[in-house]
């Protein structure tokens, strides 16, 4: 899901859970606009995928990102233990929130994480899990 949020000064983390179907890769992206704005936090853009069962997998922004965005990649694979690499076509860093290893979920687990990029660059983005 692809969520833009404008913010007064304080930043803002937003999360979002959904239960998902075993074995699936799901990509989750929120993008919170970082620059100061006269108004509460507002809804711009959002999208979100199922991947399925896959290693890789890709999800664009509908529109530009604007620079200094936050953009929050939320995962759920299929099996505990697992290792992710966040990259987009912006060339912005990522960095790991929280990752989750489920091991009562028979018979493999799951793996729940949230990666992060702050002030970000602007334009079009493509944001790839691995």
């Amino acid at each position: 899901m692809l969520i833009t949020c404008r913010r007064d000064i304080s930043s803002a983390i937003i999360l979002l859970f959904r239960r998902y179907l075993p074995s699936s890769l799901f990509l989750l992206l929120l993008g919170a606009t970082m620059a100061q704005a006269q108004g509460g936090i507002a809804l711009v853009q959002h999208t979100s995928k199922d991947a399925g069962t896959t290693t890789s997998s890709s999800l664009a922004f509908k529109s530009n990102n604007a620079a200094g965005n936050w953009i929050a990649v939320a995962i759920r694979a299929g099996r505990s233990n697992q290792v992710f690499t966040i990259t987009d076509s912006a060339l912005n860093t990522y960095h790991k929130a929280v990752q989750f290893n489920v091991t009562v979920d028979a018979p493999n687990g799951d793996t729940l994480a949230i990666f992060y990029a702050e002030n970000i660059a602007g334009g079009a983005n493509t944001v790839t899990v691995s």
